[in-house]
């Protein structure tokens, strides 16, 4: 099951297309919605998804606009517009697909179709690489992503908590080790705090909200992301 975003500054538009891929369409499941271009943008770095719907012509900023602030860019990029003048610069963003308005069902469905058969290829091939490659103090180190348990935030710089007790200090902040983090497992459940969701054991809410990890280590979870956070652990 792949899972999709949609971006429109058009609240019509996002519910007939969600509409259309509920009801027409197997193997998407679309796990949020967006008008505004910044919550997309937000929306897009906290769920990593594998595909995003994102409309063309927006007001306050234009789709190729939202592109060129995205950290994470691994996903396919599916245009839907009433514009066809859009398509060749579309196309030249490395579209996955172009939905012309108003959506086609066949036309829909052999983009979904596709996007099911077809393996999926980011737009940055070295976001795939299942080793994290680090600058810390002595040199470089590659860690392996399925070994790594928490991020933590310290300034400027990040604390790597692995398995067996390992700890590295990288030189890099949590926003660009957070860019380094490929798949479904990672999330940010606090501004300080990145987690392994396959590394999480339990809930814990006493003086606070917090996430028992497979170390014992317990990182906060903000009260703003609790629902997301629960959500995102389900689809694990």
């Amino acid at each position: 099951m792949y899972r999709a975003i949609i971006i429109d500054d058009e609240q019509m538009g996002i519910n007939a297309l969600k509409t259309l891929i509920e009801r027409h369409t197997n193997g998407l499941k679309i796990v949020a919605c967006a008008t505004d271009p910044d919550k997309g943008i937000e929306l897009i770095e906290d769920y990593k998804p594998e595909v995003v719907f994102l409309d063309i012509s927006m007001p306050k900023m234009n789709a190729f606009e939202l592109l060129e602030k995205l950290t994470y860019t691994n996903f396919k990029i599916v245009f839907t517009t009433a514009h066809e003048t859009y398509a060749i610069k579309a196309i030249k963003k490395q579209a996955y697909d172009y939905l012309l308005k108003p959506i086609d069902i066949d036309e829909l469905r052999d983009c979904v179709d596709k996007l099911l058969i077809d393996k999926l290829q980011p737009i940055a091939p070295a976001m795939q690489k299942q080793l994290m490659e680090l600058p810390v103090k002595d040199g470089i180190i590659f860690i392996k992503l399925h070994e790594i348990i928490r991020l933590e935030a310290s300034g400027s710089y990040t604390f790597i908590y692995l398995e067996n007790n390992i700890k590295h200090l990288a030189s890099k902040n949590m926003k660009e080790c957070e860019a380094l983090l490929i798949g479904d497992y990672f999330y940010r459940c606090h501004a300080s705090h990145i987690v392994n969701l396959q590394k999480v054991e339990r809930l814990v809410s006493t003086d606070g909200l917090f996430a028992k990890m497979s170390d014992g280590s317990m990182p906060e979870i903000a009260r703003k992301n609790k629902e997301q956070f629960l959500e995102r652990l389900k689809n694990i």
